[in-house]
């Protein structure tokens, strides 16, 4: 599915982030249209980076498939289990996002967008693919009858390893 990245916001140190304009195209902006912000603060980004102090980018996103999800997506994918976190939760008020961030790299936000996290650039480039994948599989699966989630505890094992292993594997070849 088309994946729209609207915003992007980068930590430039523990203390200050920098995020694009949220009304421009990201096509169109300038290094001048970006504001440095604060990490602490009340905007999504804000409560991302002052909490989750080991992720580096943020993207705001509209998903074709992602967007018409209105309910938690369990595990259903081995990769969504080791890269998103053991489901997909949706954000129903700001003030939820770092609870439905919680050991995870996406959430839904009630109004159809999408954040997605990660330690790098690619990490949160690859969660958005990804969470657009997942969503079309499960919007797919409900429509044929239904997904069987992968167990929970099995899924939580999955990303233990995947976080233990293969990324600390992924930055030593970087």
């Amino acid at each position: 599915g088309k994946v729209e990245f609207k915003q992007i916001a980068i930590r430039v140190d523990k203390k200050n982030i920098l995020v694009s304009h949220p009304t421009k195209a990201l096509s169109e902006q300038t290094i001048e249209d970006f504001d440095l912000i604060p990490t602490k603060g009340d905007t999504y980004f804000q409560k991302i980076f002052f909490w989750k102090w080991n992720m580096e980018v943020a993207f705001l996103t509209q998903q074709e498939y992602a967007s018409q999800v209105k309910e938690t997506i369990p595990p259903i994918l081995d990769d969504q289990a080791q890269l998103l976190g053991v489901n997909i939760k949706i954000t129903n008020k700001p003030e939820d996002i770092i609870c439905t961030l919680f050991s995870r790299y996406t959430t839904i936000l009630k109004n159809g967008q999408s954040i997605c996290i990660g330690k790098s650039f690619e990490d949160a480039f690859v969660a958005a693919q990804l969470l657009e994948k997942t969503s079309k599989a499960w919007l797919e699966a409900k429509y044929l009858g239904g997904a069987i989630p992968i167990n929970i505890v099995e899924a939580w094992a999955m990303q233990q390893f995947y976080l233990l292993k293969y990324s600390k594997e992924s930055q030593k070849n970087r």
